[in-house]
């Protein structure tokens, strides 16, 4: 990536050019969309003309995608659990789990677990993927319901909310500050502390072993959070923070990843689309550059109906990431090493 582009891209933004998001300027915004940028595009970085279909086969093998939306789910989704799983393993991957906003997916995760292995068993799939589900608390950080969830098999993960975060809705602006109605799930008090029941929960993850995404919240509430998380030895992740809807500034993920905490670079918004048709790719890049690949962690957040499906969006951020001059060894450690130990995975042997 060259230094103009990183210079844009980190949100050097001046009284010409006013912003259109945390980090995208107008200027920037223009050049992304500009006749020109294609062709500055592949001048910027010529590694581009060597990338061909498939140049990601070896770094998926062995790979970990944590953060996958399937159905069955409270809306359509893409491609089911099963076709997911089936996928993955061809793709020769390690591990996959599925994320539900408001529900328990370990079940589920279960039962594809056993359809794969049976699979793997008669030849119909030449080797295993491993299948994980957690559960989303968008019904509120509720003690009770997460100990009963950690009973269950296959749960590597708990996701703070998302919808219904009033991190999210203050960062939003559509907050309503005395929120009489508890809208929105809190995790800290409006004094900053980090609420009783929230608490709970980490300490809970931190027993279990068990991973914690810390949803679509802002920074206000992100780094007490984060803050608790690593004196109690959780291990936590940023859940795209590149993506506007929870946009971090890079100052900000470099102290929460002091703090321990895993910074999601996700396929999106890495790869545009229909649900952000206004972002710059080379955001990732920097990010994975300026925190380190140790402390960076990819996952495909996809499964929406109007993106790729997961592996294949997989597939094609790996492409890109060599293609922007991200190292080899930088891309699977994004890719295998950091998301296994996310979900406390034993060293790949």
């Amino acid at each position: 990536m060259c230094d103009d582009h990183a210079a844009v891209a980190a949100g050097a933004a001046s009284a010409h050019s006013p912003m259109v998001g945390r980090w995208l300027t107008l200027d920037r915004a223009r050049e992304l969309n500009s006749r020109s940028w294609f062709y500055s595009m592949l001048k910027d970085n010529p590694q581009l003309t060597a990338i061909y279909p498939g140049i990601e086969n070896d770094i998926l093998r062995g790979g970990v995608d944590h953060h996958i939306h399937a159905y069955p789910d409270f809306v359509h989704r893409s491609q089911d659990m099963l076709d997911i799983a089936v996928e993955a393993a061809k793709a020769g991957m390690r591990a996959i789990a599925f994320k539900d906003h408001y529900n328990l997916t370990a079940g589920v995760a279960y039962m594809v677990q056993r359809v794969i292995d049976d699979m793997v068993a008669d030849g119909r799939l030449p080797q295993r993927v491993e299948v994980y589900g957690g559960l989303g608390l968008n019904h509120g950080i509720d003690p009770e319901a997460v100990r009963i969830a950690l009973k269950y098999p296959n749960v590597k993960c708990l996701w703070f909310p998302t919808f219904k975060s009033y991190g999210w809705a203050r960062f939003a602006g559509i907050a309503d500050r005395d929120d009489p109605a508890n809208r929105y799930v809190r995790l800290c008090s409006p004094e900053g502390e980090v609420l009783p029941e929230v608490r709970e929960v980490l300490g809970m993850a931190a027993e279990a072993g068990v991973a914690i995404g810390l949803g679509h919240t802002d920074f206000t509430e992100l780094l007490p959070v984060a803050t608790v998380a690593n004196e109690l030895g959780v291990r936590t992740v940023l859940d795209h923070p590149l993506l506007e809807l929870n946009k971090l500034l890079l100052s900000e993920m470099k102290t929460l990843a002091d703090l321990g905490t895993y910074v999601g670079t996700y396929c999106q918004p890495m790869i545009p689309s229909i649900y952000q048709p206004v972002a710059d790719p080379f955001e990732t890049v920097q990010v994975i550059g300026e925190i380190g690949a140790q402390r960076c962690l990819a996952g495909s957040d996809f499964g929406q109906v109007l993106h790729l499906d997961a592996i294949d969006g997989m597939r094609v951020f790996v492409r890109a990431l060599l293609g922007f001059g991200v190292a080899p060894d930088d891309v699977r450690t994004i890719v295998c090493d950091t998301p296994a130990r996310l979900l406390g995975l034993e060293p790949a042997t």
